[in-house]
């Protein structure tokens, strides 16, 4: 879970007003995102914040810098689509960022000795040439070697122009699995002071350090999401080939709407198709676009989202609370554990590490009783009282409150518990690509969080009320060991209702996790 919500950008991540200078150009955008995270990772900023500061801090036509001369004051029809560009640019360079390191690394003798914007810069560009068929190589070209040069000069500017050029001169090769053969060069991006603790090469099984590099995981990751297909290689291709890749669109109708059976409705009009479809026909000419999404949700495949339904902009609709943005995987889980059984016996929720309180909105919409929301986050839960707003729901109890210490007595509270804890992210890293940047020794410390989360709720049920511990993370550390955990509490017995997690070969749904658990005495 990201700790800390966009709307906190402005106010914690601040960007260095030199990279500001580079203006709102969608390459400028992006790196100046690249160079946010870098900065303030360690911090808690993500990709998403780091887009956030960087489109409000003088990201919109009013700040174009020396490197846009050619590039026209945006409307607000193009500002938008310049935004989508921004994104698409910082989230797949991010994706990418050890496959780019290793294609640059082919073409710059001594990364370490060029500034880090620099090397951002040519990540960016480099992303966009290879992976952006409907950007022309030559704007790309163009707008890096201005951007260099605005920052460092012409002669560091030029360094850009001949790199990119020799990165064009390699053809089809970077797309090719055995151009990722051999020596792991020396880390292009080292000094970025976010890679943590990347294992040397050798640490990595020689079985899947080419993958690894293909697909853009570090070393750390790609072992642990092997070891979670049990080495199996079909298993660990898939694995490997949905981290990198654009995650599908979901969307939740809010159920409690009075437009919601006509939203609903448009959506459905679309061939959907089953939740969990088998093998990657996402990338198959003729696969499926969209899916249904328990009985109110529907997800879009990567470039297939209508523009509209019923006559109406999805952001309109958004905006008038009809629907909300929210992960496919965060809403099959609750289905997947039956939480509507809570809905039907009007159980009172709690929402434990609410976030901004999507799942526990879900349930709400849908005439559930959403009691009480707790987080350690203020933004956070200001942001659930104005989605309660948006959505025309009465907001619940609201409380500033680390779930290690929980506000609610012991063994008092008799309805259902939402624990969605914080995790390492290992299903969701083609949402989050930032996770890549994670040290691995903070997986290690998350586990104890989730175990200390999990036992302090556990303690708060009385007899026949029910906890549902939730991660979006495929580490047995993290998921199957902490159920395990928890019924074997020396002063609590639960029993286990329901265990489930996204099947490995789900070609586009995130890797999620789910047990519902029962307290019996």
């Amino acid at each position: 879970m990201p700790s800390h919500t966009a709307g906190q950008a402005s106010s914690m991540f601040g960007e260095k007003a030199r990279l500001r200078r580079l203006g709102g150009s969608p390459l400028a955008l992006a790196v100046r995102a690249l160079c946010l995270l870098d900065a303030h990772h360690a911090a808690g900023c993500t990709v998403q914040v780091a887009l956030q500061e960087v489109s409000t801090a003088g990201g919109d036509a009013s700040c174009h810098g020396k490197g846009d001369k050619r590039m026209p004051r945006n409307d607000a029809a193009n500002a938008a689509r310049d935004r989508a560009l921004a994104t698409e640019l910082t989230y797949g360079a991010l994706r990418a960022e050890r496959r780019l390191g290793w294609i640059l690394s082919k073409c710059v003798p001594a990364p370490q000795k060029l500034p880090l914007p620099l090397r951002r810069i040519l990540q960016a560009a480099v992303y966009a040439l290879l992976f952006l068929e409907r950007v022309p190589a030559h704007a790309v070209l163009h707008t890096a070697v201005s951007l260099a040069s605005n920052l460092y000069g012409a002669r560091l500017g030029g360094l850009v122009n001949a790199t990119l050029r020799s990165v064009q001169r390699l053809g089809e090769a970077p797309h090719s699995r055995s151009f990722y053969a051999g020596k792991e060069p020396v880390d292009f991006f080292a000094g970025a002071g976010a890679g943590g603790d990347r294992r040397a090469e050798g640490d990595e099984p020689e079985g899947i350090a080419e993958a690894a590099r293909f697909y853009g995981l570090p070393s750390t990751l790609a072992v642990c999401l092997a070891e979670e297909a049990g080495g199996v290689t079909e298993r660990v291709e898939a694995l490997f080939r949905r981290s990198a890749q654009r995650p599908w669109h979901g969307w939740r109708i809010n159920a409690s709407s009075p437009q919601s059976d006509e939203v609903r409705a448009s959506a459905l009009d679309t061939p959907l198709t089953d939740v969990a479809p088998q093998g990657d026909s996402s990338d198959v000419e003729g696969g499926p676009v969209s899916c249904r999404v328990g009985e109110w949700g529907v997800a879009f495949a990567p470039g297939r989202q209508p523009d509209e339904l019923a006559g109406r902009s999805l952001r309109d609709w958004e905006g008038k609370g009809v629907i909300s943005a929210q992960a496919a995987g965060s809403q099959a889980v609750l289905d997947e554990l039956g939480l509507r059984d809570w809905i039907r016996a009007q159980r009172p929720v709690w929402d434990a590490c609410a976030g901004q309180g999507g799942k526990g909105l879900a349930l709400r919409e849908q005439g559930g009783i959403l009691a009480l929301c707790t987080d350690t986050s203020r933004s956070r839960l200001e942001r659930i009282a104005h989605e309660c707003r948006r959505l025309g729901l009465p907001c619940p109890a609201l409380a500033l409150a680390d779930a290690r210490f929980p506000v609610v007595r012991p063994g008092s509270w008799s309805g259902g518990i939402i624990a969605d804890v914080p995790c390492s992210g290992l299903g969701v890293l083609a949402r989050r690509p930032d996770i890549r940047r994670r040290p691995f020794a903070e997986m290690r410390r998350l586990a104890e969080v989730q175990r200390d989360i999990a036992a302090a709720l556990a303690r708060c049920l009385a007899v026949g009320g029910e906890l549902a511990y939730m991660t979006c993370t495929l580490r047995r550390e993290e998921n199957e060991e902490q159920v395990e955990h928890l019924l074997h509490l020396p002063d609590v017995r639960l029993e286990c209702c329901t265990l489930w997690k996204t099947p490995w070969d789900h070609p586009w749904l995130e890797g999620m996790f789910g047990a519902r658990l029962r307290r019996v005495a």
